[in-house]
Order: structure tokens, then sequence, then C-alpha cells
């Protein structure tokens, strides 16, 4: 028997070895010899990049920033890159596109980029040059061939074409941009929330306190009793009011809230209801984000795992930070390092800084 026992333990153990290898092995790229995914990873807090092989690509030799443009990213092409607190694009061989010049800088979206030079914001092209010039005191990236944007400090928001013309004109005391052809504004007068379509006219009426954008045809907005609920893009009912808060949809899935207990009912716990409203994973987590490669972000306890769709955890909640995953890995963080998990919650890139 001992033998048989042996040679079944040695069988078990090159089954575990050969699946842990299979785990580890990278995203395929997008062909043979071609560089796929370009993944921002840091060094001696300095960023470079490297590909779904792990293999250093562009070495480390920009600056590392928080904020909206970290984790750098490549979008048409380019990335967002500092250097000494000034912002610029490199294409994916490393090379300089366009000049660090800008105050801040934002991913490239339907074939501009938005831009913040002497503290107001315009749009540039891949060439680097102003194709709107700097002029608005606030605005957001191009959706839908639309941009919102407000000229200055507390004034009007509208939303422009991309040559720089008013496509709707301010009108509105916060606007956010177009998803599934809608986007959310609020009204000047009463402050509720409708939506509008690309040629400005209101198609759900301002009647909301609250809302969000839509998202898979649905808009979670506040309705009987402060409680959030989700409209269709005629601004009927899909899923009735019970939540404390509801996000949009992301691939079929969205997070909301209930409360925590009836003993407490203003203390909030995260899950997620599927678009008959029906709750697929249970609400027991401090805080709750959208679905991205069929992984979520969870926060317990002040930090940050990730959940598959049938609400098992995938990586324990250890992490300070994380983000989405891109082509199947997501970058994590603790403390002051950097690495990389893939599905399994294996890390692939132990946290380095």
């Amino acid at each position: 028997m001992k033998p048989i026992c042996r040679n079944l333990a040695l069988f078990i153990a090159f089954c575990l070895l050969w699946t842990s290898c299979k785990i580890l092995e990278p995203p395929e790229s997008d062909a043979p010899g071609k560089v796929g995914t370009l993944y921002p990873f840091v060094k001696g807090q300095q960023v470079g990049f490297m590909d779904e092989h792990l293999i250093q690509r562009i070495s480390p030799q920009f600056q590392l920033r928080s904020g909206d443009s970290w984790p750098y990213s490549f979008s048409e092409g380019l990335a967002v890159v500092y250097r000494s607190n000034v912002a610029g694009y490199i294409d994916r061989e490393g090379a300089i596109a366009i000049k660090p010049r800008f105050e801040e800088a934002h991913s490239f979206s339907e074939n501009l980029a938005r831009v913040q030079s002497d503290g107001q914001y315009g749009f540039i092209s891949h060439s680097g040059r102003f194709v709107i010039q700097p002029q608005f005191h606030r605005a957001f990236d191009f959706r839908n061939g639309r941009a919102a944007v407000q000229k200055e400090r507390g004034g009007e928001w509208g939303f422009i074409n991309t040559d720089g013309t008013f496509a709707v004109e301010p009108q509105f005391s916060a606007a956010e941009n177009f998803s599934d052809g809608r986007a959310l504004v609020q009204t000047s007068t009463h402050r509720e929330w409708g939506y509008i379509n690309r040629s400005g006219e209101m198609v759900v009426p301002p009647r909301y306190r609250e809302a969000k954008s839509f998202s898979d045809g649905l808009a979670p907005v506040q309705l009987e009793f402060q409680q959030w609920g989700y409209i269709d893009t005629n601004g009927e009912v899909a899923i009735p009011s019970k939540f404390l808060d509801a996000e949009p949809f992301s691939e079929g899935i969205a997070a909301v809230a209930m409360p925590e207990s009836d003993a407490n009912l203003d203390q909030k716990k995260y899950g997620y209801i599927d678009k008959e409203g029906a709750f697929i994973i249970a609400p027991e987590y401090d805080r709750a984000y959208s679905f991205r490669e069929g992984q979520a972000r969870v926060r317990q306890n002040g930090r940050v795992g990730f959940v598959d769709r049938r609400g098992r955890l995938t990586a324990d909640p250890i992490y300070d930070r994380a983000w989405d995953f891109r082509n199947g890995f997501a970058l994590v963080n603790l403390g002051n390092k950097y690495g990389y998990i893939n599905k399994q919650g294996i890390l692939v890139l132990e946290p380095v800084d």
C-alpha cells in the first residue's frame, strides 16, 4: 500500500504544480511577435512599461504621480507621462511623442486629448497641436462626439463638438459626459437632474434629486423616500427604488448598497444585483466597484480585494489600493510598492518600490 500511496501523492503534487504553472502563464499577445498591452510598473519610484510576459519594454524613467493620470496607460498609441511635474506623451517604443509641457494631461479619446495649460483646459491632436485652445475652467473627455465643458468657475455647463463649437449651449449647473446616447445634466433653476440627447433635447425630464450616468441601458436615480432605483433610456422605472446607493451597470451587474441591519439603517453594505434587481452577491462589503473582465474590486476594513461574478473572493482584501483588470492583470498597491495579480489572485509581479 505504501508505494501506491506514495505514487498517488506524487501524481497529485505533479497536477498541482502543472496547474499553478498554467495559472501563472500571462495572457497571449495579439499576434506572434507583436507586443500587446503595455503595463506600467514602478521601480525606484520611477515608472516604466512591461509587456504581457512581464518583460521590460520601456525602462523606468518617468515620474510617479498620484491622481487621475495614474496608472499611466496607452490609448490610441500614446500614454501620458510626467517629468518634473510636467505632462507629455510617449509612443509604444518609449520615445517622446508630445513634449512634456502641460500642467495636466489625460488619455486620448476620439482622437483628442484633454490637457491643462496656464490653468485652462483645451484639447490637442496626436501631433500635440491644439485643436481646441485652452479656454475652459473645467472639461471632460470626448464621448459620442461631445465633451462637457464649463467656461469659467461657477459658470454654466454646455457641450462642444470636436471643432470646439458649442453643440449644446451652456445652460446647466452641472453636467456629465454622454453615455448610451444620454448625458446627465442638472438644471440651473431647481437643481434637479435629467438627461439630454446629443441635440440637447431633454429626453428624460429633470425630476431627480440625485442621479448617475447611463450604462448598459440603465441609469441609477433617487426615487421615492430618497432611495435609489434604475430607469431606462425613456425614463421608465426598470428597477424600483430600494437601495441606499446604486452605481451604473457594467457587464450586466451593478453595485448597490443596503442597510447593514434593521437596527442600523444608515450604515451601508454593498453587494451586486442583476438587471432584474435581484441580488447575485449579497451586500457584505464596505464598498464595491464596477465589474471589468469578470472581476470587481471590493473594499473591506479599509483594504481592497477582488470578487468574481459568483461572489467568490479571488483576491483577499489585503491591498491599500487596486485598479481594474486590463487584459488579465490588475495593478495593486501596498504602501509605496506596486505589483500585479492575475485573475486567480496570484501575484505575478511582486510589489516593489
